[in-house]
């Protein structure tokens, strides 16, 4: 095969028109001014997720509190276990309590908290050997903290009282105690 010299030689002659012609065409900052030495180089775009932004509310009406229930806390997530009892609620600094009647045995009081602030919660299952334990809670908008679980001897009725420093949501789960 023998090459045309004079056809090599007008390749480059053809191409950087064209070149020229489609950069100006993709080109994005063709219209702007050159950078002086004053100027600061335009910004790399960040990759990264943005954070939530500030002034996450917490869930304030009953759909978007069982939306966040069922995040939070998924029904019956815990093993396939049923619960025996589930419930949402808020509470503030005047605490809240739910009555737990009881069904024998030996059963665990899952439970999950978003906080305003992210302060822990309170809780204590009352007229059981248990003692009050520090839940802690999510912030609002952000993943929440993982669940924490609470022993009841369900042989008389209990209250589950639940005590905040600042405004909190909450939701319980009663499941059998694994091995009874």
């Amino acid at each position: 095969m023998r090459s045309n010299p004079p056809a090599r030689a007008a390749l480059p002659a053809l191409l950087f028109p064209a070149l020229i012609l489609l950069a100006g065409c993709t080109s994005t900052d063709a219209a702007s001014p050159a950078p002086s030495a004053s100027t600061p180089p335009p910004s790399t775009p960040s990759l990264s997720p943005s954070a939530p932004s500030p002034g996450e509310a917490l869930p304030s009406d009953a759909a978007t509190l069982e939306q966040w229930a069922a995040t939070a806390l998924p029904e019956n997530g815990l093993g396939g276990s049923t619960a025996v009892a589930r419930g949402t609620g808020e509470v503030g600094s005047a605490g809240a309590s739910v009555d737990l009647q009881p069904v024998g045995g030996s059963w665990d009081v899952v439970i999950a908290c978003e906080s305003a602030t992210g302060a822990p919660l309170t809780v204590q299952v009352s007229g059981s050997a248990g003692t009050s334990t520090d839940v802690a809670c999510g912030l609002p908008g952000e993943p929440g903290a993982a669940p924490t679980t609470l022993r009841w001897d369900a042989t008389t009725s209990a209250t589950l009282q639940v005590d905040s420093p600042t405004q909190a949501v909450f939701v319980y789960e009663v499941h059998p105690r694994a091995g009874t």
